[in-house]
């Protein structure tokens, strides 16, 4: 199960203005700061349950750079797909502003990203590509095993909230898409993020589709 990005989404009955703006940038900066534990029900392919268990940031340097990390551990079982249960453990690197620096699996899986500042604020319709990654086997990076790109798109909801879609798309070396994992949280005006839900939709080795809604 991929480890990259954050969760969230939802819907709602009333469209916002897209004049209203929300402010996305310290929203991101202070739900990286706090730790978080979310449960999900996964539908599609597979399903079942899942936890997702991140740390409050904490001092850390990556790739020479100071800022913080944040640990997420995932644990989970499925009714239908085997093996039957699953765990994992991912780290995430920030600059002292919380802009991304790169990640982690231990053992399997290293990325080092390139990311422009996320925007003060966002509203309805906007969208745009803000960093890519080259990722490796492991932090000597001697052998690189495919690339990332992350972008956003924001989506309506209701009358005070909006959808901030956070997007991973990840490729071999072939340049051959891997997966694609859409990552939504809920925003309000406050700059309030809130977890929902992660469509994740496999591709070239698989056709697996799985989407985990908060419960």
């Amino acid at each position: 199960m991929a480890l990259t990005g954050c969760g969230g989404g939802g819907g709602g009955s009333t469209t916002p203005s897209t004049a209203t703006t929300y402010p996305f940038r310290s929203g991101y900066q202070s739900l990286i700061s706090q730790s978080e534990v979310n449960n999900f029900s996964i539908s599609g392919t597979c399903t079942g349950t899942a936890t997702e268990t991140r740390s409050a940031a904490v001092a850390a340097t990556f790739e020479g750079v100071p800022g913080v990390s944040a640990t997420t551990t995932l644990t989970g079982s499925y009714s239908n797909c085997s093996p039957a249960s699953f765990a994992g453990t991912s780290i995430s690197y920030y600059d002292t502003n919380y802009k991304p620096l790169g990640s982690t699996i231990p053992g399997t899986d290293y990325a080092v990203y390139a990311v422009s500042d996320l925007p003060i604020s966002v509203k309805v319709g906007d969208t745009a590509q803000f960093g890519t990654a080259d990722v490796y086997s492991t932090s000597t990076k001697q052998v690189k095993t495919g690339t990332r790109t992350l972008s956003y798109a924001v989506e309506t909801d209701s009358g005070s909230t909006a959808i901030v879609n956070l997007i991973a798309k990840a490729y071999n070396t072939s340049n051959q898409l891997l997966y694609t994992q859409q990552s939504r949280y809920r925003i309000n005006t406050s700059g309030q993020l809130t977890a929902v839900s992660k469509d994740i939709q496999y591709s070239t080795t698989s056709t697996a589709h799985m989407v985990w809604t908060k419960n």
